[in-house]
């Protein structure tokens, strides 16, 4: 199993969701591709944790859909799903567009500041990294803030869902093209915030949202996405 060849580096007192997140962020960057074994052993010796922690984390995993269990034989990192990359990106646009016409009526001066140095941080981002997961990781900051202006719960939590499934298609093709059209759809939400024009926010959103789904779509189509 191709784990990091260097030590954990996170909190001294780890939790299940810290093993939880350091697997989904190796699956989603390909230290774990499609297809890899994985030994519950091997993952607790690297955290210095015991199996039973690990094993949880496995099964959260496999109801995620990002790993598979078949017993008596394997547990392996799941395919990506190229043949229906829709049905994560259209839930995923349907959600933030309901989270950003929410976030709009209830947003203050402050929110709106957040949002404008989030956006900054993000186009510095993807001005001077030449990495694929720093710019998807500033991006997602920027969507979490909107969804915590939002402040529902569920929406939270199926955008969640479906995050980790998006970012490794994103990380795919982002990691050799540009985020496009991004930055400025951020702007143009902030000024629909400022603006408190929840129809010119939630036409932004979906404008983002449509570009990063056709462009992976294209990508793979070609069959360029490996």
């Amino acid at each position: 199993m191709p784990l990091p060849n260097y030590p954990y580096a996170g909190k001294d007192t780890l939790t299940k969701n810290d093993i939880l997140e350091t697997l989904q962020h190796w699956i989603t960057v390909m230290q774990l591709k499609p297809g890899e074994k994985i030994s519950d052993t091997e993952i607790a010796e690297y955290f210095n944790v015991s199996r039973t922690p690990v094993r949880e984390v496995l099964k959260m995993l496999e109801q995620q859909k990002l790993i598979f269990t078949y017993p008596g034989r394997a547990t392996i990192v799941a395919d990506l799903a190229l043949d229906d990359i829709e049905s994560y990106y259209l839930p995923m646009q349907t959600l933030q567009c309901l989270a950003v016409r929410l976030a709009v009526e209830k947003a203050d001066a402050a929110d709106v500041e957040e949002l404008e140095r989030l956006n900054a941080e993000f186009g510095e981002v993807m001005e001077n990294a030449n990495d694929a997961e720093s710019i998807l990781m500033a991006d997602k900051s920027f969507h979490e803030k909107i969804l915590e202006i939002a402040g529902n719960e569920y929406i939270e939590e199926f955008c969640s869902a479906l995050w980790v499934h998006i970012a490794r298609l994103d990380y795919l093709f982002f990691r050799n093209n540009t985020m496009g059209t991004s930055y400025n759809d951020h702007k143009l939400m902030i000024e629909s915030f400022r603006m408190k024009d929840p129809f010119g926010a939630e036409l932004a959103m979906k404008n983002n949202w449509n570009y990063s789904m056709l462009a992976v779509k294209a990508v793979n189509d070609k069959g360029s996405i490996t």
